[in-house]
């Protein structure tokens, strides 16, 4: 049941983040067509800039998940209703302040402002996204039980729908009236449609909700406030890492170079979400699979999805050196093509982040987070310091830079320390035999995909395009095949596969 369920909440989570990650495109580009690249640049600033508002939550949302985990095995309901009144109050508290130091922030975004915008509707329309982020604290907090449940697949779907109906809108708004106040006003109240409906949803199937009282003792209370202060320090450094790099750009160079680097954002955080949201779809099944104590087949679950991770993050990480130049010329034209050192860099850190999912899954489902609380921190200071130094020095290419230095300096070495010494008490050399065995085999298919397709990437049209992604896929794979066919990882997803087709054979 547990494989099922996980096998189930990756495939609905991957496949309603390809239906999203298609959406967008189509926003994104009717957007630049008709609103410019400054307002897409204005949009993503303001992301940037919510995104630090978010650091009030403190991460109390991961930590109210991972203590949901074992008291939900149990059918203990006081526990279950208690953990969630208190994240209902918190979150509750924490969308006010969000929308208040919000609002104090608006008389000082004209320091961040580079571009032809007019300050009064850039005020106008903070105001209305910030309007939308305040909101989902006041609905999203019983959205976790779905998750503990293992029925994250519900959640997907529901954002999918809502996705679905909120590009509709816009692409009727765009086809009549564009207007960025549109845009904006249709996610609100689409937005608003979701959580009611969800709410309503898990107060029908959760009922007993209603009915129990929520009980947590001083030491569970005691446990969780320690989980928080990590997870706060976490979400610090995350936020410096992640959501720095567009104010940096936007203060030292402007906004038509931040909508620039957004177009690549777009496509390189869309294929991670993908992937990202699939392997995150077993993180309850290896809660789960940590309550029952079971360390052996959990370093055995690790390996798995450490190869899983690798195959795909590699595969993905030489199409993008192949293709990705070529494809944003058919998409949004040749005006918004980066330099190939800013294209290299900005895939490396890819490949690093994903290369991480099997730790950060273990890491997230056990809790095991305080730790390496300040690392997060160190990462966020030495990204902040590289960008701003490097952009000086060489531009845009300087801010992706930062964080790729970062990233190698200290979450890429200390995520895996923290699981194989606490969770798994493994040497972490272990780890990073598989790493770096890793690397060295897909420099192979990299170098012979580079070659292959060295004429092919520099035509400009669908047909090339289409076979330069042909040519990826099916040299990098039949290299695979051939290297790992007989390994314990990749017959253990084989015969997951092939098991999975007989059964459906057999229903047919």
């Amino acid at each position: 049941m547990r494989t099922k369920k996980a096998m189930l909440n990756s495939v609905v989570n991957m496949s309603t983040y390809v239906v999203n990650m298609l959406l967008n495109f189509v926003i994104t580009s009717l957007f630049l067509r008709k609103l410019g690249n400054d307002l897409y640049g204005l949009n993503g600033l303001y992301s940037s800039i919510l995104s630090y508002l978010s650091l009030m939550e403190l991460g109390i949302g991961v930590a109210i998940v991972f203590s949901l985990y074992k008291p939900f095995a149990e059918d203990n309901k006081e526990k279950v209703k208690g953990y969630l009144d208190y994240y209902g109050k918190f979150y509750r508290t924490i969308g006010a302040i969000v929308l208040v130091v919000g609002i104090c922030m608006i008389p000082f975004l004209q320091f961040f402002i580079k571009g032809e915008i007019n300050l009064l509707d850039a005020k106008l329309y903070f105001f209305l996204i910030l309007i939308n982020t305040a909101m989902s604290y006041m609905f999203s907090h019983k959205l976790c039980i779905i998750n503990v449940a293992q029925e994250g697949y519900i959640v997907s779907s529901a954002v999918t729908a809502s996705k679905l109906v909120i590009s509709l809108l816009q692409v009727i708004m765009f086809s009549f009236y564009p207007s960025f106040y549109i845009y904006i006003i249709i996610q609100i109240v689409v937005n608003l449609i979701y959580y009611i409906s969800l709410n309503i949803y898990i107060n029908k199937k959760y009922a007993w909700l209603k009915d129990v009282k929520g009980r947590i003792d001083n030491i569970e209370k005691r446990e969780l406030l320690k989980n928080i202060k990590s997870l706060f320090m976490h979400k610090i450094g995350s936020i410096l890492v992640f959501s720095t790099d567009n104010l940096v750009i936007s203060g030292f160079l402007n906004l038509t170079v931040v909508g620039i680097y957004n177009s690549y954002n777009l496509v390189i955080s869309g294929i991670q979400g993908v992937i990202s949201s699939a392997i995150a779809g077993i993180t309850p099944s290896i809660g789960n699979l940590l309550a029952e104590d079971k360390m052996d087949a959990a370093y055995s679950v690790h390996k798995k999805l450490f190869f899983l991770s690798f195959w795909i993050a590699s595969f993905v990480g030489i199409s993008l050196v192949n293709t990705l130049k070529q494809f944003v010329i058919l998409w949004v034209g040749p005006k918004q093509v980066l330099d190939t050192f800013t294209i290299i860099l900005i895939i490396i850190n890819f490949y690093i982040t994903l290369m991480r999912s099997s730790t950060e899954r273990f890491q997230e489902a056990s809790g095991l987070y305080y730790y390496d609380r300040y690392a997060p921190l160190i990462e966020g200071g030495i990204n902040l310091v590289a960008s701003i130094f490097f952009v000086k020095l060489i531009g845009l290419s300087g801010v992706v830079l930062g964080t790729v230095i970062s990233n190698i300096a200290v979450i890429c070495w200390v995520k895996p320390k923290i699981v194989y010494k606490y969770l798994f008490k493994k040497p972490l050399k272990e780890y990073f035999n598989m790493y770096f065995k890793g690397l060295l085999i897909a420099l192979i298919p990299l170098f012979i995909t580079y070659n292959l397709t060295s004429s092919i990437k520099l035509a400009n049209s669908i047909p090339m395009f289409i076979l330069n992604c042909f040519i990826n896929i099916a040299v990098i794979n039949a290299f695979y095949l051939l290297i790992f066919w007989r390994s314990e990882e990749f017959k253990y997803f084989k015969d997951l596969v092939l098991g999975m087709l007989k059964k459906k054979f057999k229903r047919v």
